[in-house]
């Protein structure tokens, strides 16, 4: 199954995912941001949601676990530390799969994982392309259409740009690689250590210098991923 992660505790986050990963699951995201939490889990949708009760010392992963199982449905195993009997009361009125108390037991979580299972709709058919997505700009979320996005590129480490059609520019603290697992991979394709692209939105390459261009960009091509690219190119 694929499991998102909210935990604001790094050391917490680390051991879960490893275990995770050890139980035969996918970690597919984390966060320790309660609205950047919500914008992710709306795009990657998961199959379950391990929710840390007290997020930066506030008890707001209750108030976010109901927003989550009302706009996406997806089941919630809670995660804390805190067995104060109301809070955990508090937790049991959104009907989670559980409620885990830390140190995080790897049986306990295995069981708990098993149990979830029970909550994950069956897929029918061919998973729904996803169609937008929503960056989040100061204390708000904008909508993004996928197909308007030409390429995105890294500003640093941990954040990216993304451009337009509309000729705008959106930051978003992913890595290029992080944000090419959230987008369509047969429509998008990474073309540098530093860029992804819309491939349906390429006007023309350039093999003199291995550049892409898109509406006036000029995107390069590195080494690792030319044969990739190459791949994509439709001669006649």
């Amino acid at each position: 199954m694929s499991v998102y992660i909210v935990e604001d505790n790094l050391e917490d986050l680390k051991k879960l995912q490893v275990t995770i990963e050890e139980l035969g699951h996918k970690c597919i995201g984390s966060s320790d941001d309660s609205f950047e939490a919500q914008e992710q889990i709306g795009m990657l949708k998961p199959d379950v949601v391990l929710m840390e009760v007290d997020l930066n010392g506030k008890q707001s992963g209750i108030t976010l676990a109901r927003r989550i199982k009302s706009l996406y449905k997806v089941p919630i195993l809670f995660i804390s530390s805190n067995t104060n009997s109301d809070i955990v009361s508090k937790a049991a009125d959104i009907n989670p799969i559980g409620y885990l108390t830390k140190p995080i037991n790897k049986n306990d979580l295995k069981a708990a994982m098993i149990l979830a299972q029970n909550h994950v709709p069956k897929q029918m058919g061919k998973k729904k392309e996803l169609s937008n997505i929503f960056i989040k700009s100061g204390n708000k979320l904008i909508k993004v259409v996928i197909d308007s996005i030409l390429f995105a590129y890294t500003d640093s480490k941990n954040y990216c740009s993304i451009i337009t059609s509309d000729k705008k520019k959106l930051s978003v603290r992913h890595s290029v690689m992080g944000l090419h697992k959230q987008l369509d991979n047969t429509t998008f394709i990474q073309t540098h250590r530093s860029y992804i692209i819309n491939w349906q939105k390429v006007d023309f390459f350039y093999e003199s210098d291995q550049t892409i261009e898109i509406e006036g960009h000029h995107i390069p091509v590195g080494r690792t991923f030319k044969e990739e690219v190459y791949k994509r190119l439709k001669v006649i």
